[in-house]
């Protein structure tokens, strides 16, 4: 055993030196690259290598299958029965929440959603980090089988569950560097999707001068590619590319995030109307899927809508929070303050003709965002709108004085609005 493993962390270094000057991998070297990071075979400096190959060169179709199929057979797997729904954005855009309204109508409709979740990874919260306001996130795999045949779905941080484990620790890597390849994405996201048992998925692709994908064709190039690997796995993807430039909530940072979700749930009359629409859009085209696996001629929109406006899809949050060990009478009046604040004002008069998003990431992290779970900001004036001069931008949150007070300076040579 010990000489195989000797063999094995060989093969994957060779593996990593070839693919550095180009050549392609195949499966066998695929299977010891992932099951050598996995094992801790191999220190962070190969792991940074495989990281920018994957960045330099990307990886073919073969490629790409060898990786996710070698990345999931080294981990552990969920096991589910009935219909399994997913849900996953490709990231990049902060204050954008919709698995936490998508996931309880999902669930609600009467299908299987277990949704494991990254820590943030590219903005100042990840979806684990938001559902970690409401509830407990880090679960073993019996546990998470149980949360979701009781509940019908979870929402909980896959770093525990060991499911394509090899990525939690490429991602480690990957963080300060705040970049992942294409390729690597669709390696990530695919491996955790097959391992736990998901059929069908919606994707979610925001395109923005501002994001991961800044161009309309990147998009599309991106979606076939995703499409063509999860076909080969069995996993039907709908994926939906959309424009974005600004956050579809108000809320940047886990408080502010889930904010942003309870108050769609709650149907409240504040509430982000954009994140509705984009939460209901894409539970949709997920529910649609679901029907025709399930031979269903309801039409999916009009139960979505319903399970929102019903107040459902609240209750099933509140459950799944419970199952979960958390707290089931949580509403979006009821989630920690913080204790410091400052309000950005305008500069001067004008319209806002555009939104930094990279300057909001920047700026919620100085504040303490993500691990500061009420660290963060919310955002007042929206694209498009008139500004008065002195009239707030948007207005800082920390618990910190000293984050606060970085912020603020970080806030002068960082302007998140272009206002003309």
């Amino acid at each position: 055993m010990k000489k195989n493993t000797i063999d094995i962390k060989k093969q994957a270094i060779e593996a990593i030196r070839e693919k550095l000057i180009g050549r392609q991998i195949t499966y066998d070297q695929a299977y010891a690259i992932m099951y050598s990071f996995s094992n801790n075979l191999l220190g962070e400096i190969f792991v940074a290598y495989f990281a920018a190959a994957s960045f330099k060169g990307g990886f073919n179709d073969d490629e790409l299958y060898f990786l996710t199929k070698a990345m999931v057979e080294t981990g552990n797997k969920l096991s589910l029965k009935g219909v399994v729904a997913d849900k996953h954005s490709i990231g990049g855009m902060p204050g954008t929440r919709t698995t936490l309204v998508i996931v309880p109508i999902i669930a609600a409709a009467g299908y299987l959603i277990p949704k494991t979740s990254s820590r943030a990874i590219t903005t100042p919260a990840g979806t684990a980090d938001c559902m970690e306001v409401l509830a407990p996130v880090e679960f073993e795999v019996a546990q998470v089988e149980r949360i979701v045949h009781k509940t019908g779905g979870c929402i909980i941080w896959n770093g525990m569950l060991g499911l394509a484990p090899a990525d939690d620790i490429i991602i480690r890597v990957e963080k300060p560097l705040a970049f992942e390849s294409f390729d690597k994405v669709i390696i990530s996201i695919l491996a955790k999707k097959i391992a736990a048992s998901s059929q069908f998925m919606v994707l979610d692709i925001p395109v923005g001068p501002t994001m991961k994908i800044r161009h309309a064709t990147d998009a599309i190039a991106f979606k076939d590619k995703f499409t063509r690997i999860a076909s080969r796995f069995g996993l039907q993807v709908e994926a939906d590319i959309n424009y974005q430039r600004e956050p579809a909530g108000f809320g940047i940072g886990p408080v502010y995030e889930v904010r942003d979700a309870l108050a769609v749930l709650e149907q409240n009359k504040t509430r982000s109307h954009d994140l509705e629409y984009k939460s209901v859009k894409l539970a949709t085209k997920l529910l649609e899927m679901c029907f025709k696996a399930d031979k269903r001629t309801q039409d999916a929109g009009s139960l979505v809508r319903t399970i929102l406006s019903s107040g459902k899809a609240l209750e099933k949050l509140r459950e799944i929070s419970q199952a979960q060990g958390g707290r089931g009478d949580f509403s979006s009046n009821s989630l920690p303050k913080s204790r410091y604040s400052f309000e950005v004002k305008a500069p001067r008069s004008g319209t806002i003709s555009g939104v930094n998003n990279y300057y909001i990431t920047a700026i919620a992290k100085v504040l303490g965002a993500p691990h500061e779970k009420v660290a963060g900001m919310i955002l007042v004036k929206r694209f498009a709108e008139k500004v008065a001069k002195n009239e707030t931008l948007y207005i800082m949150h920390t618990n910190k004085q000293v984050a606060l007070k970085e912020a603020i300076e970080t806030a002068r040579y960082m302007p998140i609005y272009t206002i003309e």
